[in-house]
């Protein structure tokens, strides 16, 4: 923004007072923020003068709805172009769908992050900006005509800036896999199926960082992190599709193994980030990694106005299920069994069967594995040294036989004391000694519940 130029005006739409301070807290050293507590407000806001350059729109209000609030704002001349994000806690992809086809720009889930929003409404003020420059100069081209070699020179080459500006928000990547040669030729309804591994990546206690951190510090740490992650990814034939406040979702065109190798190499990544992190009198962090290979689709969604690349299907959420439950077994890595079996040579990577779960939607459970060569290599050594005795305390467990199935979960114990699977199991089995399970009992836990 230019010295002595006005704030951009952003408009933020919510019943919830509390979610209105919070966001005129976040955005007010930047911006002029303007606040109404309902559609019928928000619309009469959005047509005052000077109008809000974006508007933070909640979709659950009562009366005139988000969507309803939106539909408006597009239909008319005066509001059409302002960009429209939406704030919901509704996360369902049909609820991105319809807010995309009806003219919003982004969709950001509560609970937010206040750096995240400030982070999409600059985002979203630049691509506005830029839309604005570039249609100045096609009116300038049409008024202008002399000097035309030159003009269409200086025109080729703001299209050729742009088009790279807009490939950082749509991977070069996922353009390939549609069979485009360039994000120009992208159109609405674009979409291939395509096999491909999903990775979720995310940073354990990041919440709690979160609140150590001012937000430069939060945005440091974040890129630095990245910068040594990312890497990896790309190294092994993969690429971010999107960032998640802490989280990654990367996605593998080539065979698995392309993404238990980015896995592992993420995770030697992340030891040597502690390490450096460790000198400068800072704790270490963890990083779970979910993998999960299915067919998926690609494609773009949105309207005429605002397009993005989306993968779709319940895969996707399944491989972020798996990386939730890193959490509970104490893993780095965590994938499907369907993922394994697609492995070239799982021998190549040390890992271990260590849960059974019924997925909501999915017929049948769903076994998974975890991936220990990444681990630090003392650790790794424990695991593979009581890989045998841990799965046959788990085949035990499965068969009912929770007696000698303590048996092999404290022998684990035993020599790896730190091994949360094997103490979880242990507790499990204590729990039926103790209650007898029902007997339609199949041992298999239900993931929503994890």
């Amino acid at each position: 923004m230019a010295e002595g130029s006005p704030k951009p005006k952003v408009l933020v739409v919510d019943d919830t007072p509390e979610n209105i301070q919070v966001l005129m807290g976040t955005l007010r050293g930047d911006y002029a923020v303007v606040a109404a507590t309902n559609g019928e407000k928000a619309l009469r806001l959005a047509a005052a003068q000077p109008p809000p350059d974006v508007i933070l729109l909640d979709i659950m209000m009562p009366g005139m709805d988000g969507f309803e609030v939106c539909r408006r704002l597009k239909a008319v001349p005066e509001t059409r172009d302002i960009p429209v994000l939406f704030l919901s806690a509704l996360d369902e992809v049909s609820h991105k769908i319809r807010g995309f086809s009806i003219g919003a720009v982004d969709y950001i889930s509560k609970p937010f992050q206040p750096e995240e929003v400030h982070v999409r409404v600059n985002t979203h003020l630049t691509i506005n900006r830029l839309r604005r420059r570039l249609e100045e100069k096609r009116r300038e081209l049409e008024v202008y005509n002399e000097s035309l070699e030159e003009r269409v020179r200086a025109r080729t080459a703001e299209l050729a800036a742009l088009n790279e500006v807009y490939e950082r928000f749509v991977p070069r990547e996922f353009i390939d896999l549609l069979k485009k040669s360039s994000i120009l030729e992208v159109r609405l309804g674009d979409q291939v199926k395509q096999r491909i591994t999903v990775m979720f990546a995310d940073i354990h206690g990041w919440t709690g960082l979160l609140e150590r951190m001012s937000p430069p510090d939060a945005f440091r740490f974040f890129n630095d992190y990245l910068s040594r992650v990312s890497p990896e990814i790309k190294a092994c034939r993969g690429f971010i599709d999107q960032y998640y406040g802490d989280g990654i979702m990367a996605l593998f065109p080539g065979p698995p193994d392309d993404a238990v190798r980015a896995a592992v190499s993420m995770q030697t990544a992340v030891f040597e980030y502690n390490r450096a992190r460790e000198q400068d009198g800072l704790e270490p962090i963890q990083v779970g990694i979910g993998l999960h290979f299915a067919d998926l689709m690609l494609g773009i969604i949105g309207n005429r106005d605002r397009m993005q690349g989306a993968v779709v299907g319940d895969d996707v959420n399944l491989a972020s299920r798996i990386e939730g439950m890193t959490r509970m077994h104490g893993a780095r890595i965590a994938l499907s069994e369907q993922t394994l079996l697609q492995i070239q040579d799982p021998t190549r990577f040390k890992h271990r069967w260590i849960d059974k779960v019924r997925v909501k939607g999915r017929r049948e459970p769903v076994t998974v594995y975890e991936v220990f060569e990444g681990d630090p290599p003392p650790e790794a050594r424990l695991k593979e040294s009581t890989r045998t005795q841990f799965e046959a305390g788990l085949r035990l467990y499965y068969g009912r036989k929770f007696s000698p199935a303590s048996v092999q979960f404290n022998g684990v114990l035993e020599k790896n004391p730190e091994d949360l699977a094997s103490r979880i199991y242990l507790e499990r089995c204590a729990r039926y000694m103790v209650n007898a399970p029902p007997d339609d009992w199949t041992g298999v836990e239900s993931l929503e519940e994890k």
